[in-house]
């Protein structure tokens, strides 16, 4: 699968690392990761730096609406995109505007910066 997927319980912390050309399947069953997990509640960062065939528009409203729909009994930790400047950007942008009422939501260009931001962050 493209999207490998490491859980830092002891942290509470999950970092999602997006390699390749993805598709629909590839990310529903990343968000059954999360879900099996019970991780929603966690502090994420999504690296989406360097797939070869991001996610179009539709795409990007159907994953919205997947994690959405799901119910969650705890607040969402807060989730940190990590992209290429102009290549998966405007995907990550419009996730974040569509889910931020949930929880803490940013885009950044360095995994560092990401790491730091989520730092901040309340614990979940």
């Amino acid at each position: 699968m493209p999207i490998h997927i490491d859980f830092f319980h002891p942290s509470r912390l999950v970092i999602a690392v997006v390699r390749g050309a993805i598709t629909a399947d590839d990310v529903r069953e990343a968000v059954e990761q999360f879900l099996a997990g019970d991780v929603l509640h966690y502090r994420k960062i999504i690296d989406i730096a360097s797939p070869t065939a991001p996610i179009d528009a539709a795409g990007v409203q159907f994953l919205a609406n997947l994690v959405l729909s799901q119910r969650v009994t705890r607040p969402r930790g807060a989730l940190a995109f990590v992209v290429n400047p102009g290549q998966a950007a405007d995907n990550a942008e419009a996730f974040a505007r569509l889910t931020s009422d949930e929880r803490p939501v940013k885009v950044f260009h360095s995994l560092h910066a990401a790491r730091k931001w989520l730092e901040e962050q309340p614990q979940p």
